[in-house]
């Protein structure tokens, strides 16, 4: 089930102990082969604690290992629940707007927008540019005659970041307007 409503969100991530079974699922599963024991058994809930044990030799897995919720003090709800709002928005979503919605404070809001959009950016592909940045747009789809340039018909628009050290980032966007390319 997907969630698409908030209510459905709820529904499918109550508290923390749903959203650690479902990022251990996600990563591992009950087929996971121990890498101590070298076999596949049951893996269960240490009490209290956000780790999984191996049925049969008690090796430890820590499913938030690894990943942005990794060392973070903030419940897992309120971060699964933050990528919801980032993948609910075309947007994106500010880190006034995290703070009033999760009911945290600032400077962690910004702190967990930060590692979601990064980390956002890299299962995209699109490692972010640093450095000088080079933006333009350009129209494709050959000589027509009529309109040139911008409104021109059945053209395709592409929007490209190129930083100086070489990285290049583009993107085919429906119109030139701003709001369109605030979200890039």
């Amino acid at each position: 089930m997907k969630a698409t409503t908030i209510q459905q969100f709820f529904k499918q991530f109550p508290d923390d102990t749903t959203c650690l079974k479902h990022l251990f699922d996600v990563r591992y599963g009950q087929e996971h082969t121990c890498s101590n024991c070298n076999t596949q058994s049951k893996w269960y809930r240490l009490a209290n604690r956000p780790v999984y044990s191996c049925g049969k030799c008690g090796n430890h897995i820590h499913p938030t290992a690894g990943t942005l919720f990794e060392g973070s003090r903030t419940s897992l709800q309120l971060w699964f629940f933050a990528i919801y709002l980032f993948t609910k928005t075309r947007s994106g979503v500010s880190a006034k707007e995290l703070q009033r919605q999760l009911g945290v404070t600032y400077k962690c809001a910004w702190r967990m927008g930060h590692e979601i959009r990064q980390h956002m950016g890299f299962v995209d592909g699109n490692a972010p540019l640093d450095g000088e940045i080079e933006v333009d747009v350009t129209y494709i789809g050959g000589h027509r005659e009529g309109k040139r340039g911008r409104g021109a018909e059945g053209k395709t628009i592409l929007f490209g970041m190129l930083d100086r050290d070489g990285d290049i980032m583009t993107k085919v966007v429906a119109d030139t307007k701003g709001v369109t390319l605030k979200g890039i």
